[in-house]
């Protein structure tokens, strides 16, 4: 008798391993525990708005997700950092018409002036610190294919917004292409209108290319902005992406005239899971204001991904 009383408390102690070792593999180290945690709170944040605009508790599907990226800037000039963040927070409830959007570059009306990350400075630190959050509630009218923007930016004193987009697009076959209008409203930034129109054809699983032509206007200084983009993407494995991107970047105004271009390459990988993932990008810039001289910029960012689609073991 004693001897199978023995191999089941052997049998026990062993399931008890076992069990401790999955829990602890499932807990992970501390930066997996503060990935779970966050991706939760984004979770409870969505729910919680969710319910209270639409007056119902019960969600079937939470898409929202909170993007974080950073990094170094390394060039000749020494080296800088960057942050930036973005949350949508998305609403089933309300019909999937509205959505609860953060931003880390509220201030920054346009990305046709960009040659670099809008948030760099001295570091990454100050780069925190600097940032000009916005929030707003977007409302999405699918039938028009528009949405509208209200929040404010939150810096003292509060600064009001209204943004309204109207897009269209189409797919026939491996080509796609697309095209927005949008016009906005700052209480201190002033009024504009921008308009963008892109394309892009898919080569089989691995290659896609194309271009995007973007010019922003600004009413309160008269400044006009065009960009334009040709980029192929090349996809090298389940992990791993380039991007290649050649940019044209023009300016016409009483402040802002001058022209440059630039060209990169952004190497992505995904380091752990579908929510790191690491980012080199070389970069020559050449500027009308440096007579065009080459500029070698290397930016090594990392991206976290945080939300409920992030909480997979994919």
């Amino acid at each position: 008798m004693s001897l199978p009383l023995i191999a089941d408390e052997t049998d026990l102690a062993r399931d008890e391993q076992e069990k401790r070792h999955q829990e602890s593999l499932e807990k992970g180290s501390w930066w997996q525990s503060t990935h779970r945690s966050v991706s939760e709170t984004v979770d409870d944040w969505s729910r919680n708005i969710d319910a209270f605009l639409s007056g119902k508790q019960h969600v079937l599907s939470n898409e929202s997700y909170m993007r974080l990226r950073f990094g170094p800037i390394l060039s000749d000039d020494g080296a800088d950092g960057f942050f930036d963040f973005n949350a949508r927070l998305k609403l089933p409830n309300t019909k999937d018409r509205l959505r609860f959007v953060i931003e880390s570059d509220g201030d920054h009306l346009t990305s046709d002036n960009e040659v670099t990350e809008t948030s760099r400075d001295s570091s990454v630190v100050n780069s925190v610190a600097n940032s000009n959050v916005s929030a707003a509630v977007r409302y999405i009218k699918k039938s028009w294919g528009a949405d509208f923007d209200g929040g404010v930016l939150l810096a003292f004193p509060l600064n009001p917004f209204l943004r309204t987009r109207f897009s269209q697009g189409q797919r026939y076959g491996q080509w796609r292409w697309y095209q927005q209008e949008e016009a906005f409203a700052y209480y201190t930034e002033g009024t504009g209108l921008r308009y963008k129109l892109g394309y892009a054809h898919q080569l089989g699983d691995d290659f896609q290319y194309g271009s995007r032509f973007g010019t922003t206007w600004f009413a309160q200084d008269d400044e006009i902005y065009y960009r334009e983009d040709f980029f192929l993407k090349q996809s090298l494995n389940e992990k791993s992406k380039l991007l290649y991107q050649l940019s044209f970047l023009q300016a016409d105004g009483d402040d802002t005239d001058g022209n440059s271009f630039l060209y990169f390459v952004d190497y992505s990988r995904h380091l752990y899971k579908n929510w790191l993932i690491g980012h080199v990008k070389p970069q020559m810039t050449h500027e009308s204001d440096n007579d065009y001289q080459a500029d070698f910029s290397l930016t090594l960012s990392l991206e976290v991904l945080f939300g409920n689609p992030y909480l997979g073991t994919k």
